[in-house]
């Protein structure tokens, strides 16, 4: 079937959404500028809570974002959203081993972003990718850049008792999905989904 975006008037929905809002899903995406998050899902005002940092990873402040959005304002699903060609997971892949990035970069507070990246991966895979020809290095952080949705899918229910909770009793499932940049194709991680029935990892088709 041919995809086509739906057609929205942005003054109609501005005006809807002025007395509330009561969005579907929370969505942690990566800062890059071809991976807007409402853009990329076809989505409008008030239909998602958009977390953004680089390298999409976890810290306790976008925690609490997450809980608010699903325990206070009722978001039943919580997406982790990393994409392909991520500058922050190359970076993490290229720096690894290194005494500071900000030295390598210039960027005084990239380490802690980088390091989360770093905790996907073995580091020795890593240092291997730097001999690797440049198609299959790109492919391999690119692999990187779905270990590490994964990492912050698990991160999510065993940091925050809260997320556990709402998982456990059913109110929210959380998954991973990896955005492709050159085609516009999402992969769900649906195998590895967080489901509401256990809050453990479930298998596709899964009761």
């Amino acid at each position: 079937h041919e995809w086509r975006r739906l057609d929205r008037d942005l003054a109609r929905q501005v005006g809807a959404t002025a007395r509330g809002q009561h969005p579907l899903a929370v969505v942690l995406s990566c800062i890059d500028s071809r991976t807007p998050a409402e853009l990329v899902f076809d989505m409008g005002l008030g239909d998602i809570f958009s977390v953004r940092v680089a390298g999409n990873v976890l810290s306790p402040k976008v925690l609490g974002s997450m809980e608010y959005g699903t325990a206070v304002a009722g978001a039943r699903l919580v997406v982790v959203m990393g994409h392909t060609r991520c500058g922050a997971v190359t970076a993490a892949v290229d720096l690894v081993g290194t005494k500071s990035a900000a030295a390598a970069t210039g960027c005084q507070h990239l380490d802690p972003i980088l390091a989360d990246i770093q905790r996907a991966v073995d580091r020795t895979e890593c240092e291997r990718a730097a001999d690797l020809p440049q198609e299959r290095k790109a492919a391999f952080v690119d692999d990187v850049a779905r270990r590490n949705v994964l990492y912050v899918v698990r991160r999510i229910v065993s940091e925050s008792d809260t997320m556990r909770r709402l998982v456990d009793e059913g109110r929210i499932a959380v998954v991973g999905v990896l955005y492709d940049v050159g085609t516009g194709k999402m992969d769900f991680m649906l195998d590895e989904a967080v489901g509401p029935a256990t809050g453990a990892e479930t298998k596709r088709g899964a009761a």
